[in-house]
């Protein structure tokens, strides 16, 4: 930043809004030896290594994003009344907070034995495809449980306040931690 020849510009997005999302242009840059981090020529080596980590934070975020809508969706259906009977006792929303759940903890799984062939030592190189495939199970499970949610609060799903504001923020990020460390496709690819 401050360098010559380096112009960026915010960017304007669906989600992420407090992300200082920018677009960078690179004009004749020249990086002294005192700027240089690691060796020289290696930065795409070192940006590949860093996706696993970043696409594990990612799909962090998108089990505790799923998990929160199924919570909302939980307590609303406690609340809520539909033809003289709670939301939740109809058979159809508990097939749907179930599923839900099911498919959280499969995710949450796919990470702890991640997490822990980390700890064991396994080097990066190999747990990518791994790491791939349980992001792209974390983007779906997002969307899947943004969606469920969405239907489980109706109309107040699609609204910024009230009852469902999460749920309806939720699902303006689900675009991005889709895309966000690689695509769902770019993901399966790698995992090929």
């Amino acid at each position: 930043k401050g360098m010559p020849g380096i112009n960026p510009r915010r960017m304007k997005t669906q989600g992420w809004w407090a992300s200082n999302t920018t677009y960078i242009e690179f004009d004749n840059v020249r990086v002294s030896v005192a700027n240089l981090i690691g060796e020289e020529g290696e930065g795409f080596k070192y940006t590949m290594i860093n996706f696993n980590h970043e696409r594990f934070v990612l799909t962090v975020q998108m089990v505790r994003f799923s998990r929160i809508c199924l919570e909302e969706s939980i307590s609303f259906a406690r609340r809520r009344k539909t033809f003289g009977k709670r939301l939740i006792e109809h058979q159809v929303i508990r097939h749907k907070v179930a599923e839900m759940a099911r498919q959280i903890e499969g995710i949450h799984r796919q990470l702890e034995n991640y997490a822990y062939q980390v700890k064991c030592g396994v080097p990066d190189s190999q747990l990518g495809g791994y790491m791939a495939l349980t992001k792209v199970g974390g983007s779906k499970l997002m969307e899947f449980c943004a969606r469920e949610a969405s239907q489980i609060f109706g109309g107040q799903s699609f609204t910024r306040e009230g009852a469902g504001g999460r749920v309806e923020r939720i699902y303006r990020e689900v675009r991005v931690m889709a895309i966000g460390g690689g695509s769902e496709e770019i993901m399966y690819n790698l995992a090929a």
